[in-house]
């Protein structure tokens, strides 16, 4: 959840000011979802507590349970690519009856982007003729994707990406992860607390098998198949690979500065010796090159093979 902007809206809404509809847009992970039903809970909480994620009322417990009948969630069904037209109807019909208990009637559309053409088309009435008491919200990371129609209908709110320092700071606080680990998943989090939580465990045990294989430690092979594994696996991999060339760049030219890879530095500073920095940048430019090869739809274990033979000489 991000604080500074329900501060925001719950000003805006003590002000009588509140839009009847938003687009939420930042990375995956970043607390839009959260914020919009903390927004729910706060506007139509029965004590007015001023942290609705502590209020013990029927509102806002309801609210936290997914089960207020003001308050309406809409999300893509995981054997589905699309929000379909349905979903989006049955929203309709339960948004446009009278609110039974909030104060303000809330409608939240996670991952806004999945709706079907369709399906956009067919709430477009609902954003040009609001009913009064209602606010909707639509969750997406992709905003660009929307109907622009959608969007000029809409208030835009962004959610910014975290610096990789302060994500480290929330994973730490919020999540009791060990301070190496949250530099790390902080790293590869895309600043977002959510997307570095879903990376776990199972992320840091393949970055030091990637590890290992780059620093000549481990087993090749053993890199070949977690990294080879599908084209997401790939990407993965070489940006692993990538942040440990720029750890040993950051070594030779700037030795104050932190390696994202703290618990490597006796291998980065063994490997950063290996090379000027011209040849780490050099290094690096070939796996950015390797990367965008990987979208243009180039085998993966090629590219892979190519970077490893690389790198790992």
């Amino acid at each position: 959840m991000n604080k500074d902007i329900l501060a925001r809206l719950l000003g805006l809404n003590a002000a009588g000011r509140l839009a009847h509809a938003y687009v939420f847009a930042g990375p995956k992970g970043i607390g839009k979802a959260a914020t919009a039903l903390a927004l729910a809970q706060a506007v139509n909480c029965l004590k007015n507590n001023p942290d609705p994620l502590a209020c013990d009322c029927p509102s806002c417990r309801k609210i936290a349970a997914g089960n207020h009948p003001d308050v309406l969630v809409v999300a893509r069904l995981e054997d589905k690519t699309v929000i379909s037209i349905d979903q989006i109807r049955g929203m309709i019909e339960r948004f446009e009856y009278r609110s039974l208990e909030a104060r303000v009637k809330f409608a939240l559309i996670k991952d806004a982007e999945c709706i079907s053409a369709e399906g956009a088309n067919a709430f477009l009435k609902t954003l040009e003729e609001p009913r009064p008491g209602t606010v909707l919200i639509l969750a997406t990371s992709a905003p660009d994707s929307l109907l622009g129609t959608i969007r000029s209908r809409c208030q835009m709110v962004r959610f910014p990406a975290l610096p990789p320092a302060a994500l480290a700071r929330a994973l730490k606080a919020g999540y009791d992860v060990p301070a190496d680990d949250a530099a790390i998943l902080a790293a590869f989090g895309q600043g977002s607390p959510g997307r570095a939580m879903e990376l776990g465990q199972d992320f840091l045990e393949r970055r030091r098998i990637v590890l290992d294989a780059f620093f000549g430690l481990g087993d090749t092979e053993a890199f070949l198949k977690v990294a080879g594994a599908d084209r997401v696996a790939a990407r993965e991999a070489l940006g692993v690979i990538l942040m440990a060339l720029r750890d040993a760049l950051w070594i030779r030219t700037e030795p104050a500065r932190a390696p994202v890879n703290r618990d490597r530095l006796v291998e980065l500073r063994r490997f950063a010796q290996r090379y000027t920095p011209q040849e780490l940048g050099a290094h690096a430019d070939r796996v950015v090159d390797a990367m965008r090869r990987l979208d243009g739809n180039q085998n993966v274990k090629v590219v892979l093979t190519v970077v490893r033979e690389m790198t790992l000489s």
